[in-house]
């Protein structure tokens, strides 16, 4: 587990509810009235049941998909923001600080695509490739353009862990080594 991953809580929700959704269908197949009154499953056959499950289970999926990716987003964000300092500690002074103020409202309009690329060189080129491509996904799922096709269909498992494992990796090689530290 990643210490302080943003994306965590937002995955252990989809897990829970993962959880909930097979509850759901196995009382409903039982017939457990006690369990399913004043809901939607009260006297549907279990066929329907597992529909409206399946239906919810698959709708559940894309949302956290997009939710984790949002996450992200925001977080690579905020970490490039963080980065202006570096930007404002340069030379000459009122320029440097002038830069990074630029930078910092700037960032947010940058494409994630773009932002991505930047850390090709430090990070698992294979990750951001596999990123972008639940980005595309993410798209898909907030758009739904009829007139794209659908991209490769991404699963929240995979999506938490690729997403997860960049998050730890630019935080590894962003963060300041012990010698410039001492120094």
């Amino acid at each position: 587990m990643i210490f302080g991953n943003p994306l965590q809580p937002i995955y252990d929700a989809f897990v829970v509810a993962n959880d909930c959704f097979k509850v759901a269908v196995r009382a409903a197949k039982g017939q457990e009235t006690h369990l399913l009154g004043r809901t939607q499953f009260f006297g549907a056959t279990s066929t329907e049941a597992e529909t409206a499950v399946l239906d919810a289970s698959n709708q559940a999926s894309d949302l956290v998909i997009l939710a984790l990716f949002a996450t992200f987003e925001r977080w690579v964000i905020e970490h490039l923001q963080g980065a202006s300092g570096l930007i404002a500690g340069g030379y000459p002074v009122d320029y440097s600080a002038s830069l990074a103020n630029k930078f910092e409202k700037a960032v947010e309009r940058w494409r994630v695509e773009e932002v991505l690329d930047l850390f090709k060189v430090e990070v698992d080129q294979q990750l951001i490739m596999q990123a972008k491509q639940i980005k595309k996904y993410r798209d898909w799922i907030a758009h739904r353009n009829p007139q794209k096709a659908l991209p490769p269909k991404a699963t929240p498992e995979v999506t938490f862990d690729v997403l997860s494992d960049l998050i730890e990796q630019i935080r590894t090689t962003h963060a300041p080594s012990p010698l410039a530290a001492s120094a």
